[in-house]
């Protein structure tokens, strides 16, 4: 294996560089200049500043003439020794269901002015959207290699005789240089200290995308973010680059792959949900909400109510580090755990069953996570219980109690907040606090309470339900600092402070005043609000509260 070095940034822009050969041809059989299917033109991001580039060159085909055959296989397309920008990461992409089962390539990079050996690049066809998601024009390929700083490149593609895989392309890109944003500063890796047994599985330290570079105009093209319900379980990838890699350089890795995604493979944004490096670094991968059930790219008809995350090297060569292992253990107790999911036992996705742990070859033929990740599954999931094993939870119990029919799934798991806990559902939001307790709240009553800015805002954490009064058409939702009058099924009034102490004095809804009308109103003065039988006003400068009854 071969020194992978930190990359250094030389351009300051994107180039698709197509060169017409024999294996790039359109339809109707004319050779094709400058047209990369999944890639973006330079011009497209020329503007941007972006020190990202890609290269794609096209991988002439090999004709049966002039070709060489062994035990039933035959070379099917070869690039010479070809020199090339600089770059850091290199793969190989073809057109979409055209590679015959037992393609293989393999190819050499020229680093530090040497050669290095041939490396077979896994080719994975099943990683990905499924055929009916993301946009057209998407490209089946090989798994992406680090090289480091490569200089030149080339390629073989065998094939079993007789088929060969169509538009070969190889793509080179350079991520470029990291971000230089105020967010950059140096997080704690999430495998620095062992796993113990949590309280509260804290999100660990996660590398934004803005932090490592992430390129919003490489998914311009395509549709916002897709959700599912809840997040269900994990599958476990590994990225199949080098294992040799710097701790310098994560960012620039996970930005080449994002760029290999969205502008050779036609994808709608980096494949997985996260990605952690072997020095226990996480980095959030595909757009949309880190507690959110986002759609990944990684696991074609299985993305859906799955979280995908790749571990960043080849791990059918070498075995994770204790670092990695210890990161990887945080982020699946966090993200189950808040979801309240169990991390044994098996799940229904999409008709199939699977472990709530699963590898990658779990749903696919392949050997993605590699075989000393996936032998370790078993013990991996053993872990995670352990450390969710001092893990309560009252939001989980009362949502138990109040059962899914009511809450449905936990869409965005839960979290602190406000010096609290919030988790949303389907069907709506429970908070929960010390002294406090868990309570539920959904419809037009949450609506309310969200558009008053929440737990942040004036009323602090509910200290009920939105629950009976003595009226029929009245609901009545009790805060720290607040109250709510659900009048009908649709009116939601809120009031605070003098006036709200006041109107209880009088006998709230059940009192001379009846139930309310109106939000607290501003005046010139203070604040007023309105009841069915009269009104009440408060006045700042004086301290006077006048109630007027009709």
């Amino acid at each position: 294996m071969f020194r992978a070095r930190g990359l250094q940034a030389k351009r300051a822009s994107i180039r698709v560089l197509a060169i017409a050969t024999a294996g790039v041809t359109a339809a109707s059989g004319a050779v094709v200049a400058g047209a990369v299917p999944g890639a973006t033109p330079a011009s497209a991001h020329a503007a941007s500043g972006d020190s990202l580039e890609i290269d794609s060159l096209g991988v002439p085909a090999v004709h049966a003439g002039g070709n060489s055959r062994s035990h039933g296989r035959q070379l099917v397309a070869r690039l010479a020794r070809t020199a090339t920008d600089g770059y850091g990461m290199v793969a190989v992409t073809w057109a979409r269901g055209t590679a015959p089962t037992g393609t293989r390539v393999r190819v050499r990079s020229e680093v530090d002015g040497a050669w290095t050996p041939w490396t077979k690049v896994p080719v994975d066809p099943d990683e990905g959207p499924s055929a009916d998601e993301e946009v057209s024009g998407v490209r089946d390929g090989t798994a992406p290699l680090w090289v480091g700083d490569g200089s030149a490149v080339a390629v073989r593609v065998t094939a079993p005789a007789g088929t060969r895989p169509k538009h070969v392309r190889v793509v080179t890109i350079d991520p470029g240089s990291d971000p230089a944003t105020s967010a950059s500063r140096r997080l704690a890796a999430a495998g620095r200290a062992p796993v113990q047994p949590t309280k509260f599985p804290a999100m660990p330290h996660v590398i934004t995308r803005a932090q490592w570079g992430a390129d919003p105009s490489l998914d311009d093209p395509c549709w916002k973010p897709i959700y599912g319900s809840s997040a269900k379980m994990v599958f476990v990838h590994h990225t199949v680059n080098s294992n040799d890699y710097a701790r310098s350089d994560g960012k620039a890795i996970v930005r080449a792959i994002q760029a290999y995604h969205t502008q050779s493979r036609g994808w709608c944004d980096i494949g997985y949900n996260f990605l952690i490096d072997k020095y226990g670094k996480v980095y959030e991968g595909r757009r949309g909400g880190m507690r959110r059930p986002v759609r990944g790219a990684h696991a074609g008809d299985y993305n859906t109510n799955t979280v995908g995350v790749s571990l960043i090297g080849n791990f059918q060569i070498a075995r994770p580090t204790k670092q990695m292992k210890r990161a990887l253990i945080r982020f699946i107790g966090w993200r189950l755990g808040t979801s309240y999911v169990p991390v044994r036992g098996t799940v229904r996705v999409n008709g199939t069953r699977f472990n709530r742990i699963s590898g990658h070859r779990d749903a696919m033929p392949t050997e993605c996570p590699g075989k000393y990740v996936y032998r370790w599954l078993p013990t991996l999931r053993e872990r995670v219980a352990h450390y969710l094993s001092d893990y309560r939870s009252s939001i989980r119990v009362r949502a138990k109690d109040l059962g899914r029919s009511v809450t449905g799934p936990v869409f965005r798991g839960e979290a602190r907040q406000d010096g609290g806990l919030h988790t949303v559902f389907g069907n709506g939001s429970m908070y929960a606090k010390a002294g406090v307790g868990a309570h539920w709240l959904t419809g037009p009553a949450l609506r309310a309470y969200q558009l008053r800015g929440g737990s942040h805002g004036r009323f602090g954490f509910p200290a009920t339900d939105l629950q009976r009064t003595a009226l029929p058409r009245v609901r009545l939702a009790v805060f720290e600092h607040g109250r709510m009058y659900r009048v009908g099924k649709q009116h939601t009034y809120t009031l605070w402070g003098r006036i709200m102490i006041r109107y209880r004095k009088l006998g709230g809804i059940t009192g001379q005043l009846g139930p309310p009308t109106s939000n607290m109103l501003p005046t010139g003065t203070g604040r007023r609000a309105e009841f069915v039988h009269g009104s009440i006003t408060w006045n700042r400068d004086t301290g006077d509260v006048t109630v007027e009854s009709s």
